[in-house]
């Protein structure tokens, strides 16, 4: 009987272990897509990629689409932990951050095209018009998932600032807002050292917030 009630708790473990590994495999997906040095990450016709070679195109375009999908079983974690009593709420919440990753790996998964149309269009090999397109089609995916990740941001940072979560309250300041906003500060002041992690910000964040998830709540009996 006690071996069984522990289950559900250290099934919880491995879907944030393989939320984890999701984020790290992704990032470093999205680091060989985008991570350019000194690159201008804001630039809307997308310059950058004009450095990214075709090995590392299909290298981070497989190994991140390959990955994201994982990001699920982080947020199956991640709203365990923090909805513990709440089941129904609980379900609601993960489906919508569910939602927005399924939307997100998608959006991934068109990068290395956006890629090649930067590169053909620099070889006047494609239609400007063609990079418009993609991009109306491509954007809406990823700010789908930023306003989704501030919404949970809002959930996060209430139920563990008033101890209804199974979290230690001092980590309602680390809601994926939150770290991301960081990120997005530092390549503002600094954007010599934040081009760094800002190719893989969704990641960089979710990987400080599920190794955190991880240690703050192995520990934690009850509930």
């Amino acid at each position: 009987m006690t071996n069984a009630g522990a289950n559900p708790r250290q099934n919880l473990v491995w879907f944030g272990i393989a939320g984890l590994v999701g984020a790290l495999l992704t990032g470093i997906g999205e680091g060989l897509l985008q991570l350019v040095p000194g690159g201008n990450f804001t630039d809307p016709d997308y310059g950058y990629f004009l450095d990214i070679t075709q090995a590392r195109l299909m290298l981070g375009h497989y190994l991140s689409v390959s990955a994201a999908p994982l990001y699920l079983a982080g947020y199956w974690h991640l709203t365990g932990n923090l909805l513990p009593q709440a089941p129904r709420w609980r379900f609601v919440v993960f489906a919508f951050c569910a939602w927005a990753f399924i939307l997100a790996t998608v959006w991934i998964g068109q990068r290395a095209l956006i890629a090649e149309t930067v590169q053909s269009l620099s070889m006047d090999g494609a239609s400007r018009d063609l990079l418009v397109r993609q991009t109306i089609l491509h954007e809406p995916l990823v700010n789908a998932l930023r306003f989704v990740m501030v919404a949970f941001s809002f959930i996060w940072t209430l139920r563990i600032f008033t101890g209804k979560s199974r979290y230690p309250r001092w980590m309602a300041l680390f809601s994926p807002a939150l770290l991301l906003a960081l990120i997005f500060g530092l390549y503002a002041a600094a954007p010599e050292i934040g081009w760094l992690v800002l190719p893989t910000a969704m990641n960089t964040a979710h990987v400080i917030l599920f190794t955190l998830s991880l240690l703050t709540t192995s520990q934690v009996k009850g509930q």
